[in-house]
Formats: structure tokens, sequence, C-alpha cells
């Protein structure tokens, strides 16, 4: 049974991702930057959130936050298949991903 610290940590992922997957659906590349840390924002473009939208629209946010594993003052958020999805750090008070997982 997972605890209260897991629990919470699993919530943080889930809003984190949700509000990416909100971002996509709604085509805001801007705002979908803002979500990930300063190093991969060039890396996020109108082509990558298109091809990303068409590809989430058979996933659910259960598909890809499953789980988490807590390291290192980040988050790794591993999806129903058992594969990660993405890692979250904290950046001032925000969680943000260091990985790009819509492509």
């Amino acid at each position: 049974m997972a605890n209260a610290a897991d629990e919470v940590t699993l919530v943080i992922a889930r809003t984190a991702i949700g509000n990416q997957l909100e971002k996509i659906r709604a085509g805001d590349v801007e705002g979908l930057k803002a979500t990930f840390t300063d190093r991969l924002k060039d890396r996020i473009t109108a082509e990558g959130v298109q091809k990303a939208e068409g590809q989430l629209k058979t996933m659910t946010l259960d598909d890809l936050v499953a789980s988490v594993e807590v390291g290192a003052g980040a988050i790794k958020i591993k999806m129903k298949n058992g594969r990660t999805l993405t890692t979250l750090v904290p950046v001032g008070a925000a969680w943000r991903a260091d990985t790009i997982w819509v492509k």
C-alpha cells in the first residue's frame, strides 16, 4: 500500500503531465515550453506538438502516469507499459519535465 508521500508525489506527477496534455491538445506551443526545463524549451516545436497530439488520441493520463519513483530531488514518471515517460525536476516552486516525451 502506498504511503502519503507516494500519493502526494503521484498527484504532482499527474498534475504536471495533465497540464502538458492540455497544452498539447490546445496546440499551445509556448505554454508547453513553459512546462519543460530551460535546456529543452527550444526543442519544443509546433510540428512536434501536432505530432504528439495525434499520438496521444488513444492514450489517457492513466496510461502516461502509472507510477512514480523519487530520488535525488526528482520524480521519475513511469508509464502503464513500464517505460519511463519523463523526469520532473523542481524549478523554483514548480515541477518541470527534464526529458522530452512529446515527439
